[in-house]
C-alpha cells in the first residue's frame, strides 16, 4: 500500500501538465463561464421578494478606558524664557 502523499504527488503533477499544455483554454473557459453565470446572476428572475433586514447591534460591554498620555515636551510651555 502506497502513502496517501504520493497518490497527491501524482495527482498534482498530473493537473501541473494539464495546466502547463493548456493552461490558455482552461483560462479563457473559466472567463467565459464567469462571465454568462454573472449574466444570469444578474438577469434571472427571483422566486421570493427581496425583503430588508433589520440589523440590531448589542454592546457587548463597556470600552477599556485608557490613561491620559502625557503631553510631548516639545508643546509644554516653559519658563526657561
Amino acid at each position: 500500500m502506497e502513502h496517501p502523499v504520493l497518490y497527491l504527488a501524482r495527482v498534482t503533477k498530473f493537473l501541473d501538465g494539464i495546466i502547463e499544455e493548456h493552461g490558455h483554454y482552461l483560462f479563457m473557459g473559466f472567463v467565459f463561464l464567469c462571465i454568462a453565470f454573472l449574466i444570469w446572476m444578474l438577469t434571472r428572475r427571483r422566486t421570493r421578494p427581496v425583503h430588508d433586514i433589520s440589523v440590531v447591534i448589542l454592546p457587548l460591554g463597556h470600552a477599556p478606558r485608557r490613561e491620559h498620555e502625557p503631553e510631548p515636551v516639545l508643546f509644554r510651555e516653559t519658563s526657561d524664557f
